[in-house]
This record gives C-alpha cells, structure tokens and sequence, in this order.
C-alpha cells in the first residue's frame, strides 16, 4: 500500500509541475526541481548518505524528467500566446 500512496503523489507532482510550467510565470515549474536539488544537498552534506549507483541513477532520472516536463509547459506557453497573438492579428 505504501508503494501506491508514492506513486500516486509522484505522479500528482508531475502534473502540477507541468501545470506550473505551463503558467505566465514559468519559475513556478522550477520548484520540483529546486525541492530535488535541495533533497540531494540534504543527502549529500546533512544526512552524509553514501551515494550508491542506484541513488545516482534515481537523481538524474529524476532531473531529466523535471527538466523535460518543464520544457513542455513553456512550449505549451508559447504556443498558447502564439494563438492569442494571431487571434489579435486577424481582429
């Protein structure tokens, strides 16, 4: 059960970072990612975690799906203001 309950708000956390992402103010989609960094400085100095492969991998995993799932909400962004633009154009 506890496996489904990190599932579930890994995934609801995606979709707000993207959401976020997606906003006027882009900055708000970095903040999954800062919350990483801060996750990984905490492991890393605080806690003095032996950083295995495994951990490695989940961290850069991690930043690369962040990092891809800001980058669709700022093009949805663009996109979305492209429209607004030709529809101001054709008025």
């Amino acid at each position: 059960m506890k496996h489904w309950i990190i599932v579930i708000v890994a995934i609801t956390l995606m979709i707000l970072h993207e959401r976020l992402s997606a906003t006027k103010f882009g900055f708000l989609g970095g903040v999954l990612p800062l919350a990483g960094i801060v996750a990984m400085f905490y492991q890393l100095v605080i806690s003095k975690t032996c950083f295995s492969t495994q951990l490695i991998i989940a961290y850069v995993v991690f930043f690369i799906v962040t990092i891809l799932l800001w980058m669709v909400g700022r093009y949805e962004y663009r996109q979305k203001e492209l429209k607004c633009m030709k529809a101001k154009d054709i008025d």
